[in-house]
Order: C-alpha cells, then sequence, then structure tokens
C-alpha cells in the first residue's frame, strides 16, 4: 500500500507541474480559471496512475474503462470550448492524454521514475516555449522555410531510399566489354570502384546540411561566429566539405576574411582527427609526428585569428542592412553541392585507377594521388608502416606530402567554386602551414 501511495503522490505532483505551466498561460481572470490548471492536470494524472494500478492488479477492464472515460471527457472539452471560443487549437488537450500517460507510466513501473521526470520536464520545456516559437516564427521568412523542407526532402527522403551498395566495373559488363573490344586488359580493374548512390548523395546532404546548420546559428550568434562554430564542428565530419561549402558562400558576400578563418578552423579540427587515427594504431609514431601536428595546429589557429578579427570597410554598409539580411535569402544552392559530389566522385575514381596501377611499388606516388580525396585512409596506412616496413622520418615525410597535396586539392576546389578573394587567401594560408610542417623534420 505505502507503494501505491508513493506512486499517486508522484503521479499527483507531476501534473500538478503541468498544470501550473498551462495555468500561467490562461487569459480569463476570474480565481476558478487561475487554479483550474493545477487542480485538473493533478487529477488527470492521478486517474491515470490509479488505471495503470488496476491493470497490474489484473483488472484490464477497468483501465480500460478509465481510459476511454479520460479520452472522452478530453474530446468533449475539445469540442465545447472551442465551439464556445472559436480556437482549435488543442495543445491542453494533448498535455491532458500525456499527463494521463505519465501517470500510467508511474503506475506500472514500465518507465524509470528519472525518465518519467524527464519526459515531464520536457514537455514542460515545450509547452513554455509558446511566447518564443511564435516570436521565431514571425522572424522566418517564405524562402527560408522552403529552404528548410527542401533540406528535409534532400536527407530524410531521397538519403534512405537510395542503396549503400559500391558499384565497381565488374557490374557494368557492357561497358567492360567495350573496353576489352578497345583491345584494354580489364582484368585487374574489375574491383575498381565506381559509384556509391547513398555515399555519393551524403556528400550533397553534407553539404547543404552544413549550410542549414551555419545559417541557423548565425540567426542567433551572429554570422561570422555562427559560420566559425559549425565549421569547427563540421571539420571533424570533413574539411573538405566544409571548405567547399564556404568557398560557395564567398561568392556571397564582400567580405571573405570570416569565411578563410573559418575554413583553417576546419582544417585545424582534421589536425586533431589524426590523434584519433593514428594513436590506437603507432604510438611511437604519433610521438614521432607530435612536434609536426602542434606546428600545424598552432600555425592554422594563429591564421585563423587573423582573419577573423580583420575587417573590410563594407562591414558597416552591411550591418546597417542587417534587417533585411534574412528577408528572401536562399539558405543553400544544391546545384553547387550537387558539382562538387561529381567532382568527389571523378577525383576518387581517378585515384583508384592510379592506386591499381602503381599498387605498392609506387608508395609515395599513389600516396599523394589519394590525396586528393582525404587522407584518413593513407594516415591508417603509415600509421600500420611506420617503424616496421618504413622508417618513422620517410613516414612522416609522406604525411607531409600527402597533407601538403590534400590542403592544395582543397583550394584547387575553392578555385573552381568559389571567389578569387577567398582562393588566394586561402591557398597562402596553406602554403605557410605547408612550409613550416617540414620543420618537423627537426625533431625526428
Amino acid at each position: 500500500m505505502e507503494t501505491i501511495g508513493i506512486k499517486l503522490i508522484i503521479s499527483v505532483l507531476l501534473g500538478a507541474a503541468i498544470g501550473l505551466e498551462r495555468q500561467s498561460v490562461q487569459k480569463s481572470d476570474s480565481d476558478d480559471a487561475a487554479d483550474s490548471g493545477i487542480r485538473t492536470f493533478s487529477l488527470v494524472g492521478m486517474l491515470g496512475c490509479l488505471a495503470a494500478i488496476f491493470y497490474v492488479n489484473n483488472l484490464p477492464l477497468v483501465f480500460i474503462l478509465l481510459t476511454a472515460g479520460t479520452l472522452v471527457l478530453i474530446c468533449s472539452h475539445y469540442f465545447l470550448l472551442s465551439q464556445k471560443t472559436d480556437d482549435f487549437g488543442f495543445t491542453t488537450e494533448i498535455s491532458f492524454v500525456l499527463t494521463f500517460l505519465i501517470g500510467v507510466c508511474a503506475g506500472t513501473n514500465i518507465i524509470p521514475l528519472q525518465m518519467i521526470v524527464a519526459i515531464t520536464v520536457v514537455i514542460i520545456v515545450i509547452l513554455s516555449l509558446k511566447g518564443s516559437s511564435e516570436k521565431l516564427l514571425s522572424k522566418v521568412s517564405r524562402s527560408e522555410i522552403e529552404s528548410f523542407i527542401s533540406f528535409a526532402i534532400l536527407g530524410l527522403v531521397i538519403l534512405p531510399f537510395l542503396t549503400n551498395t559500391t558499384y565497381t566495373l565488374a557490374d557494368f559488363p557492357t561497358f567492360r566489354s567495350i573496353l576489352e573490344g578497345m583491345n584494354i586488359d580489364v582484368g585487374r580493374f574489375d574491383g575498381l570502384e565506381l559509384l556509391n548512390p547513398q555515399k555519393l548523395w551524403f556528400i550533397v546532404v553534407l553539404i547543404t546540411g552544413i549550410d542549414v546548420l551555419g545559417y541557423i546559428l548565425s540567426r542567433f550568434v551572429g554570422k561570422e561566429r555562427g559560420f566559425t562554430f559549425t565549421s569547427f564542428v563540421g571539420g571533424f565530419v570533413s574539411s573538405t566539405l566544409t571548405t567547399q561549402s564556404l568557398a560557395q558562400k564567398s561568392k556571397q558576400t564582400t567580405d571573405s576574411n570570416y569565411l578563410v578563418g573559418a575554413a583553417l578552423l576546419a582544417n585545424q579540427a582534421s589536425f586533431f582527427q589524426i590523434f584519433l587515427l593514428v594513436g590506437p594504431i603507432n604510438r611511437k609514431w604519433l610521438l614521432a609526428i607530435l612536434p609536426t601536428l602542434a606546428i600545424m595546429i598552432i600555425s592554422s589557429t594563429i591564421l585563423s585569428i587573423y582573419f577573423l578579427r580583420r575587417k573590410v570597410d563594407s562591414d558597416a554598409s552591411e550591418s546597417e542592412n542587417g534587417k533585411n539580411e534574412h528577408a528572401d535569402k536562399k539558405i543553400f544552392s544544391i546545384i553547387p553541392a550537387l558539382q562538387f559530389a561529381l567532382l568527389i566522385l571523378v577525383v576518387k575514381l581517378m585515384t583508384n585507377l592510379c592506386l591499381i596501377i602503381f599498387g605498392k611499388a609506387g608508395f609515395v606516388i599513389s600516396s599523394i594521388i589519394a590525396s586528393f580525396a582525404g587522407i584518413d585512409a593513407i594516415l591508417i596506412n603509415l600509421a600500420g608502416m611506420a617503424g616496421n616496413t618504413i622508417t618513422f622520418g620517410f613516414a612522416l615525410f609522406t604525411f607531409i606530402l600527402v597533407n601538403a597535396t590534400n590542403l592544395l586539392a582543397k583550394s584547387f576546389y575553392c578555385y573552381l567554386q568559389g571567389s578569387r578573394a577567398f582562393t588566394l587567401k586561402f591557398l597562402i594560408s596553406v602554403l605557410i602551414v605547408i612550409a613550416l610542417s617540414f620543420a618537423g623534420f627537426l625533431f625526428i
């Protein structure tokens, strides 16, 4: 009996907490309306707990009757009140249902008490966001809503339905026959990766997602801070894609300084990733390249701070027009994202082709070529070989070369999709980082 009493008290208290929030938004000035929120929601919570207690004590018919009766009362309340006030919102009625379910959960113990309290807090927070959400929505333009819907279609509708299958040359017998008809030995190219639809489309979703997240953050913390934070986080996912997203934006502004600074931060995040890639495989080599990594991180930090703090004269005029900045702005463009996804597809195809041709005999050459698409796989390979088949110094030399090639490849991608000012500043920055990285040989 003591346990049942505790369950009832918890249900009443949680219902009262929700009722208190509902009571605070009531517009009536009468005393009865002022306390009906707490009383009504407390009773609904208790009713849900009682229904659950009857159910666990093998009285399911009573549980069904109480649940059905509660739903009928809630529906009747909604129908009568909406007819009287012409207000067809049903937030309060949904709150009644959730409060009843919270009482049921408390009475059956199917959810831990901590989780029940957490759910109640989430409900209260959501209910209390009415004023903030209305204020936010009043500032959202039609073009912004269309952009959010478009991104949802890209990421939640198209992406899950694309096949996650890697197609090789052997999967296209017609194309293979054509090559054989040209007296080309395609036997060793049967395993050549040509296309993975889901991974290719994921690149599009990731680029547009970086744009959307950066735009949302810019509305709350400002344009420069928003893209700076988003770029650093995006660098851990893909510094290449993040850099290209910023390069595309450089065509839409006269000030590319903060975009260059954000791009350097994205690449700095990729430097931190090296610790996670190399550490578990070869700690000794990680210690050997630690000075080089420190130089790269410090130099990119200094350069990013320099560009983030640098202002241009157009900032003042842009700030004066800040009120209309988001009026009809398009958050992202699908065409540049598709173009870059196709570019990555071609680059990966060419690098895989070169890896097959050169093989182990051209280790450095094949590694440099592969770095056009990324260096993660190369780093893992180097970590496994350093100190075994190759020396630490040679592994470091290869790492510096592939990292330099990767940064220069990003600069080339920026040239294709970004403004000339952005590309030049980013190129000069990465050349400085590359030049300083060679100082790591002093510590070997």
